[in-house]
């Protein structure tokens, strides 16, 4: 396995999500409960990849390209 593909399946739990995230675990339970995060439930455990929490913030960036100098 090369270290791109070991990165790749870097797994977290929901306190180490939040804490990466910088957001409650309450806010962090809420979104996935909503569907608005993407997780796994694996038994009782919730986990998440750390590339698809990095992509999924990225993809929440804005840019207001009307306050942007020429």
């Amino acid at each position: 396995m090369t270290d791109s593909e070991d990165k790749n399946l870097d797994l977290l739990s929901v306190e180490e999500a939040a804490a990466y995230l910088k957001f409650s675990t309450a806010f962090l339970y809420k979104l996935c409960r909503e569907n608005k995060i993407p997780h796994v439930n694996y038994a009782r455990h919730i986990l998440f990849r750390k590339t698809d929490l990095y992509n999924w913030l990225g993809s929440m960036v804005s840019y207001d390209n009307s306050k942007m100098e020429a």
